[in-house]
């Protein structure tokens, strides 16, 4: 995954020395990033949607890059789609957002593997693994109502570095933390606070005043591949396999080859017997992870319906590089359909 100059230069700024803010005003300091990215333009702005590229690192350390579609309609309506396994010419889909106060969380298969086939799904929580088709009405409810939280919190992260302000669907607090200096330049620094123990700081150039990077503290992911023999190893960076980000959600992709020898589907006992091993794996991995840094960087801004947006964002965990979002296409205030922010029952 390339890193662009201005991630080099943040990348910089965040190890440099931190000069704390004497009476500066925030709002000031937001209102002049918001100036930079298009001022009444930006403003102005309603929808948007986009297309382009997700690349992401795979922990045998090479990469697989599949195409993304965001729709957003404000104050409250957002929806990611992404490829979340890509087998042959199949691919399966993730959709995830949140429409007012109802979340969007949904696997989208091909017909051939409606009926779950090579793709299981577990929802990870306090209690561990649960299969969502078997959960209570109790318990759908609260894990609707975090998934929304976690989802909107996603939004946060990049709606700060396309807007430079507290999103309306989830309100931050954002109060002055300082500049932040190196010997390549100097970056204010936003302290953002939000619901769900949610704390980060927002980087912002102070010579260009365009976004440049938000970091938080959380605990690492898990990532765990099952592959011919139902070998799994586990890392630092999501993939295909099983991810545990903030004890949130685990998405299980089993292999034919893992199944039969002649690539035959896994039969029903062996698949929970796979996924017996799975939950046993991530609890002790769980248990080992440790809490380090994570990273979103807002780069290559160009202007596109009198506003400058990022084309490109890219994630790091621990110092790794883990995801990279290359905007191909973006429109400003299109019409959207309803049906793209539809939830599903």
């Amino acid at each position: 995954m390339k890193r662009t100059l201005g991630v080099s230069v943040v990348v910089a700024l965040a190890a440099g020395s931190m000069a704390a803010g004497q009476g500066r005003d925030v709002n000031e300091i937001l209102a002049g990033a918001r100036t930079a990215l298009g001022g009444p333009k930006l403003a102005a702005v309603k929808t948007l949607s986009a297309a382009g590229r997700t690349v992401r690192a795979l922990p045998n350390g090479t990469s697989v890059e599949n195409e993304f579609e965001l729709a957003l309609e404000l104050p409250d309506k957002y929806l990611m789609r992404s490829v979340l396994a890509a087998m042959g010419n199949m691919s399966v889909y993730r959709n995830s957002g949140f429409n007012g106060g109802q979340v969007i969380e949904e696997i989208d298969r091909p017909p051939s593997l409606a009926g779950g086939g090579m793709v299981v799904m577990r929802f990870a929580g306090p209690g561990g693994a649960v299969d969502p088709e078997k959960m209570t009405a109790e318990e759908k409810a609260d894990f609707d109502q975090k998934r929304l939280v976690a989802n909107k919190k996603e939004f946060a992260k990049l709606a700060l570095g396309m807007f430079a302000m507290s999103p309306a669907a989830y309100p931050v607090e954002l109060s002055d933390g300082g500049q932040a200096e190196s010997p390549d330049g100097k970056a204010d620094v936003i302290d953002v606070k939000g619901e769900g123990g949610f704390a980060a700081k927002l980087f912002i150039d102070a010579q260009t005043h365009l976004p440049l990077m938000l970091s938080w503290m959380d605990r690492e992911p898990i990532t765990m591949m099952m592959g011919p023999g139902g070998a799994a190893t586990t890392g630092g960076a999501p993939g295909a396999g099983v991810t545990v980000s903030g004890g949130t959600v685990t998405h299980t992709r089993i292999d034919r080859a893992a199944g039969a020898q002649g690539g035959a589907p896994m039969t029903p006992e062996e698949r929970e017997k796979t996924m017996k091993d799975l939950e046993a794996r991530r609890k002790d991995a769980e248990a080992k992870a440790r809490t380090v840094e994570y990273r979103v960087y807002y780069s290559d801004f160009k202007t596109v319906g009198g506003v400058q947006w990022p084309h490109r964002i890219q994630r790091s965990i621990d110092g790794k590089p883990t995801e990279e979002l290359v905007f191909d296409t973006i429109k400003v205030n299109p019409k959207i359909d309803a049906k793209k922010f539809q939830v599903a029952r």
